[in-house]
């Protein structure tokens, strides 16, 4: 029974993730926030981040869709969440944008 439930786990794992750019450039301006408010901080987002992003790719269908296509896993500790879509066909996850719960997040995946 181990084996077969660490293959079902490599096979998960082996699922495509992309991160767009837009994604990547709203981490960089959240860390860059985090890091001036305290030192450290920054990293402390990005593991959360990180943490989420990897249970988003393992187990992607556990978020229902909200905004269309979009699904959304919201970060531990962090005001944030991770926007994605999940490509059942093809079994690609893509990272979208992550977003502060504050922002409108139908104005900011129209650019996604």
């Amino acid at each position: 029974m181990a084996e077969s439930e660490s293959a079902n786990s490599a096979a998960k794992m082996s699922r495509e993730l992309r991160v767009s750019s837009l994604a990547e450039k709203d981490l960089a301006e959240v860390f860059e926030w985090y890091e001036r408010r305290s030192a450290g901080l920054g990293m402390e987002f990005i593991k959360h981040v990180d943490a989420t992003v990897l249970l988003v790719q393992r187990s992607p269908l556990i978020f229902r869709k909200r905004v269309g296509e979009y699904r959304l896993a919201m970060t531990p500790r962090f005001p944030y969440a991770v926007y994605f879509i999940y490509d059942e066909i093809r079994d690609v996850v893509s990272i979208r944008q992550v977003l502060h719960f504050s922002q409108d997040r139908a104005v900011h995946l129209k650019k996604a």
